[in-house]
């Protein structure tokens, strides 16, 4: 009697809400073997047990990937890993000056360097078996300046850089990579980091939710796509985004009253 073909595994960072846990959640309806990463365990295991009730196959990790010690400690434990997710992440807003130089640190390399790492520890398994994907989870912020979220716009476009890089590097040899750039996504993102008025003030239309995200990834890997922004309304306005009118009118719409 034939065997049948294992499992996919994927690996998914960030899943304990929000645009990890829909991808962990995707992923598992498919059929994949998924691995649960964020560092906070009671979330991780209400994701991992609701995926279980489904009928799905998961694991958890608890990790903190905002030092060196949680990437390690992931790339150490998670296995042969046929699909990366790279989630987790904050979003950082304060006025130059006001931010900590250790939270600084943590933040550059949870969002970008620690990205890189994991990234350099877990490709090279796909290339010796000649298949894999790569997915990076950035942001529109990618390509626009945002006003006291120098920070968070920086390392977005880190990452999608790096994403085109090695997407260079690995596509002839069966791995592909995709950044996904939404605007903004409903998640629990805003709230815990204190832009709560956010979710009151931009307008519905504005507002992507996590299914879509994960479904114009889906799209983005089959078509061979490398940077993404999905939503209609998000790239349509993105050549102008930089411009001072735009600029100006962002302010106005986001700003705190």
């Amino acid at each position: 009697m034939a065997k049948s073909p294992p499992r996919r595994r994927i690996l998914v960072t960030g899943a304990s809400s929000g645009i990890g846990t829909a991808f962990a959640e995707w992923y598992a309806d498919s059929g994949c073997e998924v691995v649960l990463v964020a560092r906070d365990v009671a979330a991780l295991s209400d994701v991992a047990e609701k995926i279980r009730q489904r009928g799905g196959t998961a694991e958890v990790i608890v990790a903190d990937l905002s030092h060196k010690e949680g990437v390690e400690l992931v790339g150490a434990r998670c296995g042969a890993v046929d699909v990366l997710v790279c989630n987790a992440g904050l979003t950082h807003a304060a006025a130059i000056g006001t931010s900590s130089r250790d939270h600084l640190d943590a933040f550059a390399y949870l969002m970008s360097a620690g990205v890189v790492r994991l990234c350099e520890l877990v490709v090279p398994g796909m290339l010796q078996r000649g298949n894999g994907d790569v997915v990076i989870v950035s942001s529109i912020a990618a390509f626009t300046p945002m006003r006291k979220a120098g920070a968070y716009a920086a390392a977005k476009a880190h990452a999608t850089s790096y994403a085109r890089s090695l997407s260079l590097e690995v596509r002839n040899k069966g791995v592909r990579v995709v950044a996904i750039c939404p605007g903004y996504v409903r998640t629990d993102l805003h709230r815990r980091a204190g832009l709560e008025h956010l979710t009151r003030k931009v307008p519905d239309w504005m507002w992507l939710s996590t299914d879509d995200v994960v479904r114009a990834t889906d799209r983005a890997l089959r078509r061979g796509r490398v940077v993404v922004v999905p939503g209609l309304v998000y790239r349509t306005v993105l050549p102008f985004l930089s411009s001072p009118i735009a600029q100006s009118m962002w302010r106005r719409l986001t700003r705190r009253t």
